[in-house]
C-alpha cells in the first residue's frame, strides 16, 4: 500500500510540474474537381493576383486559387526561407510562372490537368505523334518506404501522353495495345523507366535522388542544405535511433557517426555514457592529483538548450547533427572547443490531422560476463601447493583447513561451515558462490511512450509522455532505475510576418542501490577479493551456531542488510522563440530558455553487527557509526540568443549573413548534511540521529557573453565559402583577459557542377571537396582558478591550550595572466555520390590545443607551495574518419541500406613544463595518449640453472626467484633487470610495449524491409587496442585475489612447464606490466538485431489505425574478442558488467 501511494504521489508531481498541454485541432479537408483542358489553354489563362512577402508554397497556393489550376511538386524543391512578392494584371499564366520560378531554377510542364514543377536541368521528354489508344493501365507510385507519391508524372515514352498520380499515389493511363515504356518521375526522386508489356496494372517504386532532394542539415542557429556544407558535419535521423532496446541516448549513438566516440563504463542502469568527438582534447590533474589525458565532451544542445542527452527520451528525437571541426562549431564559441551536438526534437506538422502513437518494449537482460571463481577447496589447495613450489612445508593448520573444506563441500547439509581452533577463533570452511547469490539471471526493463502530434493551417504541436523502469543485476537488495519524461513543442504562425515556437520538457529519474562499504572497493570487485571471507564465510551463520542466525563479514552481508543510496535528478526546461520576417529574405529571431536542475541524494547506512573471527565479539567495522547523509543541489541556467539573418540571390550569386548575441548565466547552490548514530531506521532523517551532525554548503556561478556571425557565399552551386566567428567573454578568467575573438573559414568546390565533369556525372553523381581552418576558446575550467583562496583544516596538528583548533591554509600562487585554452583545427574532406545509390565521405583533421592550463615550472621546496597553474601546455590530435552508405531496392520490392563508419585518431603532448625531468610516472612532452610502458618477457624459468644464468632480477623483487617465475629481457644490456631512473632518458629495461587508445573504431548498420517485414543489424567494434590487465580477479592467488579457472588451469607447475601463466603463488613481481600478458583488446560486437512486422494497411483501415508494428530485438548478443571471458571487451574493467538483452515491443498509431 505504501509503495502504491508513493507511486501516485510521484505521478501527481510529474503531472503538476509539467506544462504539457495537448492542443487538439479539427482538420477539415475538401476535394477539388478538375476538368481536363488543353495545355495551350491552361498556360494561356489570364491571371490576376497580388501578394507580398509570402513563402514559396504560400505563393503557389495563392496562384492556384487565382488561376484555378493545380500544381504538382515536391516541397523540398523550394527554399522555405525565401520570400516572394508578385503583382499580375491579366497576364498569361506562363508569363507569371516564368517570373515567379526563375530564381529557383525551376521549369514547368503541363501533364493532363496539372502543372508539374521540375528542376530546370531535367531533360525534356521528346514529343512525337501519338497513336490510337487501345487499353487502360492502372497502378501506383510510391517511395522506397512504401509511402505514396501524389503528383508523380507518368508518361508514355516518346509521346506527350501522360498523367499524374492522385493524392494516394494512384494513376490510370490510356496506352496502346502493343508494349510501351513508361517514364515515371517525381521531384527529388530518380526517374525510372518501366516496360509495360501485357500488364494491366503496374506498381512503381522510386528512389530518392540524393543530389536533388536537398537534404537539410541542422547547423549553428539555422539549417543548411547538405550539398552546401563546407565544414565537417554529420547528421543522423530518428530512424537510426528508434526500435533498439537501449536505456539512454548514449547507447543509441554508438557506432552511427564516425569519430563520435561513446564510452560506456559499465552496465549499471544509472551509468551515463561519456561522449567525445575526435579524440584527445587536453590533459590535467585528476581528483587524485595525478596528470592524465582528457577526452573532453562536446557541447550538447537540445533545441538550443544545454542538456544531459542521457536524460532525454530517445523516442522524442528527430535528428542529431554533430559539428566536428572548428569551422562548424566556431559560432558557439566558449564551450564548443571540442565539437557540438545539436539535438532536434520532434514537432508536429501544419495542416495534419491529429495522430496518436503508443509504443512499448519489454526486455529481459543478463550480464555479458560473470567470473567463474575457484571453489574453496581449490583455493586452499593452491595455497598449499604454492608453499611446495618454494620448497616450503605446509602447516598442519593449512592441511586441517583443507580437510574441513572438503568435508563441508561433500556434505553441506550436515557439516558446519566453520570449526574452532585452539585459541577459540572461528576458522571458516564454507564454499560460498558469491556471484551466484548476488547476481540475477534475468533483469527486467520496460518502456512506454505516448505521443500526440498534428496541426491546423497555422499551428502545429507535438506532445509526449515517456516512462522507463529498469532493474539492475543485483539479486540482493536490487538496484532499480526509473525515468519519466514529458515534452510539448508548439509552433504557431501568428501572422504572415510573425511566428513563435514554444518548448517545454520535464525529466525525472531515480536510482536506488545498496551502499558500498568503505574500503572494500566496488561491489563487483569486492566479491572477488578476500577469499577467506567471501568464499569461506556464509552470508549468515547457521541457526545452530552459538549466536543463532547472524550476518558474517562476507561482502554480501553489506549488500543484504538494508543500506540504501538513492539519487533523484529533475530537469525542467522552458523555451520560447519568437520569429519576425519584416522583409523578403530577412529574419529576426530570439531563443529564450530557462533550465532548472535539482539533484537529491540520500544515503542510509544502519549499523551492521556481524561475526568475523570470534562469537563473543561481533564487529561493526565499515558501518560504525551508523549515519544518514543528504546532498542537495539546485541550479538554474538562463540563456538568451538574439540573432538576425538575411538571404539574397543575385543571378548565380547566393549570399547569406547572420549576426547575433548570446548571453548565458548559471547559478547553483549545494547543501549537504550528515547525522550519525541513527535513532530509528523507520524515521530515516538527520534530525533523528543521536551522534555528531555536520553541515556543509557551497555556491557557484559563471556567465558567458558573446557576439557571433556567419557569412556564406555560393556561386552557381560550384564554389562555396563560409566564415564563422565569435567575440567571447567568460567569467572564469581575469577581467583583463576574459574576452577574445575566435574565427573560422571554410570552402568547398562542387566538382560535378562544372561543365567539364558532365561525362562522369551519370556515374559520379556528386563530388565535393572541402577545406576548413578555425580556432575556438575553451572555458571548461574551474570557476575561480584566478582567485587565491583559503581552505580550512578540521584540526591542526599542534595543541593550543590543550586542544587542536580549526586551521586555515594559506592561499596558493595564482598566475595573473591566465586566459583561454585555444583549440585550432585544420580539416580536409570530400563527399561523393556514385551511381545515385552510394554516398561516401572522408575527412582528415589535425587539432592543436594550445595554452592548456596545467602546472607550470617546478619551484624549489623552500617556497612552501606548488607552482601556479599556467597556460603552459600544448597537445596535438590527428585523425581521419570515413563513412559510406549504399541503398537500393530490388525488383521484387525488397529495399535495403548499409551504413559503414570507420575512424581513427592519435593524440600527443607537444609541450608540458610541469615535468622538466621527463619522469615516466607522470605525463611528459612527446608522450602519446595511451602509451603502455613495460618489460619484454623472455619466458618462464624452468630450472634453477636458468635463474643463475639470467641477469639479476633483484631490483624487481629482493626475494628468491624460483622455477615458475617470469624471466625478463635485459633490454639495456647492463646485466640486471630494473626500471632505471624511470625517466625518458633512462627507462631501464622498460620500453613502450603497447597503446590502450582505441584505434579504428567502426560501425556497420544494415536495414532491410520487404512486404511489411523490417530487419536491422548493427555491428560495432574497435580494430586495434592493447590492454594490460591489472585486476586481482584475473591473476587470482598470484596477486592475492580469489582467481578463476582460466588462469589456474594454465599456470606453471613442475609437471606443466609449457604453461602460459607463471606459478600460481603470490608474487607481484611476476605480474609487472610486460609483453607476454599484454592483451589484444580489438573486438567486433553484434550490438543489435531487430526484426519487425507491420500489419498491412488494408487490415488496419477498418479499425481506423495508421500503423501497427510488432518487433523483437536483441542487444549485445554476440562478440568476437581475444580478451579473457571474464572481461567485457567493450568496457575492459572489472566492474558492473555490460548486459545482453532480449526485448519485444509494439507500436500503434492512429
Amino acid at each position: 500500500m505504501k509503495k502504491t501511494l508513493t507511486t501516485k504521489r510521484l505521478l501527481y508531481q510529474i503531472v503538476q510540474k509539467s506544462i504539457l498541454q495537448f492542443i487538439l485541432a479539427i482538420i477539415c479537408s475538401g476535394m477539388a474537381l478538375a476538368v481536363p483542358v488543353s495545355g495551350q489553354n491552361l498556360l494561356d489563362k489570364r491571371v490576376n493576383v497580388q501578394f507580398t512577402d509570402l513563402a514559396p508554397e504560400q505563393a503557389l497556393h495563392r496562384l492556384e486559387e487565382s488561376a484555378g489550376v493545380r500544381f504538382s511538386y515536391n516541397s523540398r524543391l523550394l527554399d522555405p526561407s525565401r520570400r516572394l512578392t508578385l503583382t499580375a494584371r491579366e497576364e498569361p499564366l506562363h508569363q507569371v510562372l516564368d517570373r515567379l520560378l526563375k530564381p529557383f531554377h525551376i521549369r514547368y510542364v503541363q501533364v493532363s490537368n496539372r502543372i508539374v514543377l521540375k528542376r530546370a536541368e531535367e531533360a525534356e521528354v521528346p514529343v512525337v505523334p501519338e497513336w490510337p489508344v487501345d487499353r487502360t493501365l492502372t497502378g501506383s507510385v510510391k517511395d522506397d518506404k512504401g509511402e505514396p507519391l501524389p503528383g508523380a508524372t507518368v508518361l508514355v515514352k516518346g509521346t506527350d501522353r501522360g498523367t499524374t498520380t492522385d493524392d494516394k499515389g494512384r494513376f490510370a493511363l490510356s496506352i496502346p495495345e502493343r508494349s510501351v515504356t513508361l517514364v515515371v518521375s517525381y521531384v527529388g526522386f530518380t526517374s525510372q523507366e518501366q516496360v509495360v508489356g501485357a500488364k494491366t496494372t503496374l506498381d512503381i517504386v522510386l528512389l530518392s535522388d540524393l543530389k536533388m532532394m536537398g537534404e537539410v542539415v541542422v547547423v549553428g542557429f539555422g539549417t543548411q542544405k547538405k550539398v552546401n556544407l563546407t565544414g565537417a558535419v554529420s547528421q543522423i535521423s530518428s530512424d537510426r535511433l528508434e526500435n533498439r532496446p537501449v536505456a539512454n541516448m548514449g547507447q543509441a549513438l554508438q557506432g552511427v557517426i564516425p569519430n563520435l566516440n561513446v564510452s560506456i563504463a559499465n552496465g549499471s542502469p544509472n551509468t551515463t555514457p561519456s561522449i567525445n568527438v575526435r579524440g584527445g582534447t587536453s590533459f590535467a590533474k585528476n581528483s587524485s592529483g595525478n596528470m592524465e589525458f582528457l577526452s573532453g565532451s562536446p557541447l550538447i544542445l537540445v533545441d538550443g538548450i544545454e542538456m544531459d542527452i542521457n536524460q532525454l527520451n530517445p523516442e522524442d528525437v528527430e535528428s542529431i547533427s554533430v559539428l566536428k571541426d572548428a569551422a562548424s562549431a566556431a559560432i558557439y564559441g566558449a564551450r564548443a572547443a571540442y565539437g557540438v551536438m545539436l539535438v532536434t526534437t520532434k514537432k508536429g506538422k501544419k495542416s495534419e490531422r491529429t495522430r496518436i502513437s503508443y509504443s512499448n518494449s519489454f526486455q529481459q537482460s543478463q550480464p555479458s560476463s560473470v567470473p567463474h571463481l575457484l571453489d574453496a577447496y581449490t583455493i586452499q589447495n593452491a595455497a598449499i601447493n604454492a608453499l611446495k613450489l618454494e620448497n616450503k612445508t605446509p602447516t598442519s593448520d593449512a592441511l586441517l583447513k583443507l580437510d574441513k573444506i572438503g568435508a563441508y563441500m561433500a556434505n553441506p547439509s550436515t557439516e558446519q561451515p566453520y570449526y574452532m581452533d585452539a585459541g577459540g577463533n572461528i576458522i571458516w570452511v564454507g564454499n560460498t558462490d558469491v556471484y551466484g547469490l548476488a547476481v540475477r539471471r534475468f533483469s527486467p526493463m520496460q518502456k512506454h511512450n505516448l505521443n500526440l502530434s498534428g496541426g491546423s493551417g497555422k499551428t502545429s504541436y507535438y506532445g509526449s509522455l515517456g516512462y522507463q523502469t529498469q532493474d539492475g543485476l543485483y539479486k540482493i537488495n536490487t538496484d532499480t532505475y526509473k525515468r519519466y519524461n514529458t515534452m510539448l513543442n508548439v509552433t504557431s504562425e501568428v501572422s504572415d510576418w510573425f511566428s513563435v515556437e514554444l518548448r517545454s520538457q520535464y525529466n525525472f529519474s531515480q536510482y536506488t542501490e545498496p551502499v558500498n562499504p568503505g574500503g572494500k572497493g566496488g561491489w563487483w570487485t569486492a566479491m572477488a577479493q578476500e577469499p577467506g571471507r567471501n568464499i569461506n564465510m556464509p552470508v549468515k551463520t547457521p541457526a545452530n551456531s552459538p549466536v543463532g542466525v547472524m550476518y558474517t563479514d562476507n561482502i554480501l552481508s553489506f549488500m543484504d542488510y538494508g543500506s540504501m543510496n538513492r539519487e533523484k535528478k529533475e530537469t525542467i526546461v522552458l523555451g520560447a522563440s519568437p520569429v519576425i520576417t519584416p522583409l523578403k529574405g530577412w529574419r529576426i529571431r530570439s531563443d529564450l530558455s530557462f533550465k532548472s536542475y535539482n539533484y537529491d541524494r540520500k544515503q542510509i547506512v544502519p549499523e551492521l553487527k556481524r561475526i568475523d573471527t570470534r562469537w563473543d565479539s561481533p564487529t561493526t567495522t565499515h558501518t560504525s557509526p551508523s549515519y544518514i547523509q543528504r546532498w542537495k543541489t539546485h541550479a538554474n541556467q538562463y540563456t538568451i540568443n538574439a540573432y538576425s539573418d538575411y538571404t539574397r540571390t543575385i543571378g548565380k550569386h547566393e549570399l547569406y549573413g547572420l549576426v547575433g548575441f548570446n548571453q548565458e548565466w548559471y547559478v547553483s547552490d549545494y547543501l549537504g548534511g550528515r547525522g550519525e548514530n541513527i535513532l530509528s531506521s523507520s524515521i530515516p532523517v538527520i534530525s533523528q540521529t543521536l551522534g555528531n551532525e555536520y553541515a556543509y554548503d557551497s555556491e557557484e556561478h559563471w556567465a558567458i557573453r558573446g557576439g557571433f556571425y556567419r557569412f556564406t557565399y555560393n556561386y552557381g552551386g560550384k564554389y562555396l565559402f563560409e566564415s564563422n566567428g565569435r567575440y567571447d567573454g567568460t567569467s572564469r578568467f581575469p577581467s583583463a583577459s576574459r574576452f577574445k575573438f575566435f574565427s573560422s573559414f571554410s570552402g568547398a568546390w562542387h566538382v560535378t557542377n562544372e561543365r567539364f565533369a558532365a561525362p562522369i556525372t551519370p556515374y559520379v553523381n556528386d563530388l565535393k571537396l572541402r577545406a576548413s581552418y578555425g580556432s575556438l576558446g575553451n572555458q571548461n575550467v574551474a570557476n575561480y582558478i584566478y582567485i587565491p583562496s583559503y581552505s580550512t583544516i578540521t584540526q591542526v596538528q599542534q595543541l593550543f591550550n590543550g586542544v587542536r583548533p580549526v586551521g586555515i591554509t594559506p592561499p596558493g600562487l595564482v598566475d595573473p595572466a591566465l586566459t583561454w585554452e585555444t583549440a585550432s583545427t585544420v580539416d580536409f574532406g570530400a563527399d561523393m555520390t556514385l551511381f545515385k545509390r552510394l554516398e561516401l565521405s572522408f575527412d582528415w583533421y589535425r587539432r592543436t590545443t594550445s595554452d592548456i592550463l596545467v602546472d607550470g615550472d617546478k619551484y624549489p621546496a623552500v617556497i612552501g607551495t606548488s607552482a601556479p597553474t599556467k597556460n603552459s601546455g600544448q597537445m596535438k590530435t590527428t585523425g581521419w574518419e570515413f563513412s559510406s552508405k549504399w541503398r537500393d531496392r530490388l525488383e521484387n520490392g525488397l529495399s535495403y541500406d548499409v551504413l559503414f563508419t570507420l575512424s581513427d585518431y592519435q593524440s600527443s603532448i607537444r609541450r608540458f613544463d610541469g615535468n622538466p625531468n621527463y619522469l615516466l610516472s607522470t605525463l611528459y612532452a612527446g608522450q602519446r595518449m595511451g602509451e603502455i610502458w613495460g618489460y619484454r618477457t623472455a619466458g618462464i624459468f624452468r630450472t634453477d640453472d636458468e635463474i643463475k644464468a639470467a641477469p639479476s632480477q633483484s631490483l624487481l623483487s629482493t626475494g628468491v626467484w624460483y622455477p615458475g617465475d617470469v624471466r625478463y629481457v635485459d633490454a639495456n644490456g647492463d646485466g640486471k633487470i630494473g626500471p632505471g631512473a624511470s625517466t625518458l632518458a633512462d627507462p631501464g629495461d622498460r620500453r613502450i610495449i603497447g597503446n590502450n587508445t582505441p584505434r579504428f573504431q567502426f560501425g556497420l548498420n544494415t536495414n532491410v524491409s520487404f512486404r511489411g517485414f523490417d530487419l536491422n543489424l548493427f555491428f560495432q567494434g574497435v580494430g586495434k587496442r592493447d590492454f594490460w590487465i591489472g585486476s586481482n580477479l584475473y591473476w587470482g592467488a598470484i596477486a592475492g585475489g580469489t582467481g578463476t579457472w582460466d588462469v589456474y588451469n594454465n599456470s606453471w607447475t613442475p609437471e606443466r612447464t609449457d604453461a602460459f601463466f607463471p606459478a600460481y603463488k603470490a608474487k607481484s613481481a611476476n605480474i609487472v606490466t610486460q609483453t607476454k600478458y599484454l592483451v589484444n583488446a580489438a573486438y567486433i560486437r553484434l550490438k543489435n538485431v531487430t526484426l519487425g512486422y507491420s500489419l498491412p494497411k488494408k487490415l488496419l483501415k477498418p479499425l481506423h489505425l495508421d500503423k501497427v508494428r510488432v518487433y523483437g530485438s536483441t542487444y549485445n548478443i554476440w562478440e568476437y574478442a581475444k580478451t579473457p571471458k571474464m572481461f567485457d571487451p567493450e568496457v575492459l574493467s572489472f566492474d558492473y558488467p555490460m548486459i545482453r538483452s532480449l526485448a519485444f515491443g509494439l507500436q500503434v498509431s492512429f
